[in-house]
């Protein structure tokens, strides 16, 4: 892994094939813009999927709205400022609480692999 956000995107990509197993519907604030699903994409493998899974848990402990926030950018592909205007709130506003949220998990994964990250 070298970005964090090529690796979420991955991931979000792994994940979105365990979607109804292991994650919830997105919110019912976020389902209105849902985007097509499309399995095309590449996917991490099994094992890193579980390291980048374990890291974005930890998120889930420390704040609520990133972890959501990074399940609907990064599983459901919902664009920022489809989740900006859904909330009401500034694009910047969800860019800022998303990279917050990348770097939690670049370090979280940094944690468990010794592997660094980019942010």
């Amino acid at each position: 892994m070298n970005n964090i956000k090529t690796t979420l995107e991955m991931w979000g990509n792994w994940a979105r094939c365990n979607v109804g197993t292991e994650y919830s519907k997105v919110n019912v604030t976020f389902q209105a813009v849902l985007p097509d699903s499309n399995s095309t994409f590449f996917r991490t493998d099994d094992e890193q999927g579980m390291v980048v899974d374990s890291a974005v848990a930890g998120l889930r402990h420390y704040d609520q709205l990133a972890y959501k926030l990074v399940i609907a950018h990064y599983v459901y592909r919902i664009s920022q400022s489809k989740l900006a205007k859904q909330l009401g709130k500034a694009q910047s506003y969800i860019a800022g609480i998303l990279r917050v949220a990348e770097a939690f998990i670049a370090g979280q994964i940094f944690v468990q692999t010794g592997e660094a990250v980019s942010v």
